[in-house]
């Protein structure tokens, strides 16, 4: 690989891999807090307290 080819991918993967990194945190906040999973949450917030198993 020449040191052109390799500047040029090593550029490619920061740019596009920092996007996608991006990308994928955004979704993951959102699937965490969209507004049908609260409920989800507010179970696994009371397991430690009880002995009930949490069901999705």
């Amino acid at each position: 690989m020449t040191p052109e080819t390799h500047d040029a991918v090593l550029v490619f993967s920061k740019t596009w891999g920092a996007i996608y990194l991006f990308v994928v945190f955004v979704l993951a906040l959102i699937w965490t807090y969209w507004p049908s999973r609260k409920s989800i949450y507010d179970k696994a917030e009371q397991s430690p307290l009880g002995d009930e198993e949490i069901r999705q």
